[in-house]
Formats: structure tokens, sequence, C-alpha cells
């Protein structure tokens, strides 16, 4: 899959190893004139997909989003009623 965007704009792909994958339609995939529509395209499918990224038209990663860091940041909170346990 390419990750580089055309010239001037923004790639947004987003990619669920097991389940995108197999949907008829693939993975998330869509290019956007700007960075700003790029990370709303991707914020407004983040818990469709485990991770999705935003690319430049050089091909790095501007923002990345997806489930996973939902997932994160449950684990990072203090459970009810007490302290997070040591590992």
């Amino acid at each position: 899959m390419q990750v580089q965007a055309p010239k001037g704009q923004y790639r947004v792909i987003g990619l669920d190893p097991v389940d995108s994958l197999s949907l008829r339609s693939g993975p998330l995939w869509k290019d956007c004139d700007s960075l700003d529509e790029a990370r709303d395209f991707a914020e407004q499918n983040e818990e469709l997909y485990t991770w999705i990224y935003v690319y430049d038209d050089n091909g790095e990663v501007l923002y990345e989003t997806g489930c996973y860091q939902q997932q994160l940041e449950m684990l990072d909170q203090e459970p009810p009623g007490g302290s997070k346990p040591e590992l």
C-alpha cells in the first residue's frame, strides 16, 4: 500500500489486522486536501480501526490515532477504589 500522498495532499490509512483486511472494502484509505480534513476523517473512524495514520506527500507520518490508543488510556487510568497494581 502506497503511504505517500499525492503532491500537496494528505493520505489517511486505517488498518485492523483482523477485520479490515477481510472486508470487501479493505482498509480505510482516503486522500485529503488539508491536514485538518485528514485528522477529522481519521478521528471519525478511530473506533473502527486499530491503527489510523495520516501521511504527507513525503510519506512521513504526521498524525496517528485508532482504538488502540483508547485501550492504552484505559490501562493508564487508576481503577475505582484503589491504585494500579505494580507489575
